[in-house]
């Protein structure tokens, strides 16, 4: 089964690729103070969306990064509906071989996987590429509770996330500054998940000669009851703003 492909299956729904709701991103974008000449940088950008309602909001330029060339498709698609082709610029590029100029961008993002080295390795990163008096936006899980042995059999090993604080102090420890926090509510993840479940159920209903049909199922059924069992309760899921200081602030 293609990894990518069935990852990209299972958000077509999705806004975002993350549980945390439109409205709580809303509220971070807020707090940022992003003009037409601001530079943002996406991670793992799925279909674009931040970036997509950053230029709406600010007129900035964007460049998002993604492994899936089906997300990826969707973004161009999306971008010409809403007349942002011009200051969104994509790559099909795998997350951890991406480089940029030092200290390129206004504003740098990253939601979900690719960098290593955890909290703190994806702080370490996006900091290099962010400006002074810029800001860093990473979207991370975290560790409500202990998880169970069977949990993390599930999930092929023990991640290495931290808790909700320790995300914080990982950004403190990198040198950033932290402006906002937000994080999932159990509804939200219910939403997210069930609708990743949803995206997958129903594909396999209307492509049923897909030869990764049955591999498919069997994989976002065993992802569902390892979320009914323990994940509802273990795991959690963070925004984390910070904002990088001058040389001679902070």
């Amino acid at each position: 089964m293609d990894l990518i492909r069935y990852t990209a299956i299972a958000h077509r729904d999705h806004d975002y690729n993350n549980p945390v709701s439109a409205v709580k991103i809303e509220r971070v974008l807020d707090l940022l103070p992003l003009d037409p000449a601001s530079r943002v940088l996406d991670l793992g950008c799925g279909r674009a969306e931040l970036c997509l309602r950053i230029i709406e909001r600010f007129g900035s330029t964007a460049l998002a990064i993604d492994r899936s060339s089906l997300m990826l498709d969707a973004a161009r698609e999306r971008a010409e509906w809403t007349g942002a082709q011009g200051r969104l610029h994509v790559d099909n590029v795998e997350i951890a071989d991406f480089e940029a100029d030092p200290e390129t961008f206004h504003l740098t993002v990253m939601f979900g996987s690719g960098i290593g080295g955890g909290m703190a390795g994806i702080c370490r990163r996006l900091k290099g590429w962010t400006r002074e008096g810029g800001y860093v936006l990473v979207g991370e899980r975290y560790w409500r509770r202990r998880p169970a042995s069977k949990y993390l059999a599930v999930l092929g090993g023990a991640p290495d996330y931290l808790t909700h604080a320790g995300n914080v102090a990982a950004g403190i420890g990198e040198g950033l500054i932290p402006m906002h926090a937000v994080t999932a509510s159990e509804d939200e993840w219910d939403e997210y998940e069930w609708k990743y479940l949803r995206s997958i159920e129903r594909y396999a209903r209307e492509e049923a000669d897909d030869p990764d049909v049955p591999e498919m199922l069997a994989e976002v059924r065993r992802r569902r009851d390892a979320y009914l069992r323990w994940g509802r309760r273990t795991l959690g899921y963070g925004l984390y703003l910070f904002y990088r200081p001058g040389a001679r602030i902070g």
